[in-house]
């Protein structure tokens, strides 16, 4: 699984799904990133469909469901909050908690290119446009 195929599957649905249960979503651990004092940094886990979201409401989830966010929503406020919050952004793990770990600022960045390339513009609550959020992410790197 690369970022690619989870980008073009949620720009083609214009979806993104999280598991949530009292309106807290899913978190794990990273495999491979540490924070300064080498404790695994926190991943908050994305999926591009509901049902592989849904194959992941086990064990410790299981009490959790798919809930569905639009791609504006995603970047604006999951992607600028896990970056924030020095997490790192989970893609489509399955329910042995495997998938892709992506940083945030990298993940907008790939999600930007797609779009424009798409000729897809989102309207942003936070963001004038594409070129502004991009703009505003490279000042962060």
């Amino acid at each position: 699984m690369v970022v690619e195929n989870f980008i073009d599957n949620i720009i083609k649905n214009n979806k993104v799904f999280v598991i949530e249960f009292k309106e807290e979503i899913a978190i794990s651990q990273s495999l491979l990133f540490k924070d300064d004092a080498e404790n695994p940094v926190n991943v908050v886990c994305f999926w591009s469909s509901r049902q592989t979201a849904a194959k992941c409401c086990i064990d410790t989830w299981q009490n959790y469901k798919p809930q569905e966010i639009c791609i504006a929503t995603f970047i604006e406020d999951y992607l600028v909050n896990v970056y924030n919050e020095s997490f790192i952004a989970g893609l489509d793990f399955n329910e042995k908690m495997e998938g892709l770990e992506a940083d945030p600022l990298d993940l907008i960045l790939e999600l930007v290119k797609s779009l424009k390339k798409n000729k897809i513009n989102l309207e942003f609550e936070y963001f004038k446009n594409l070129t502004d959020l991009e703009n505003q992410i490279q000042k962060l790197l």
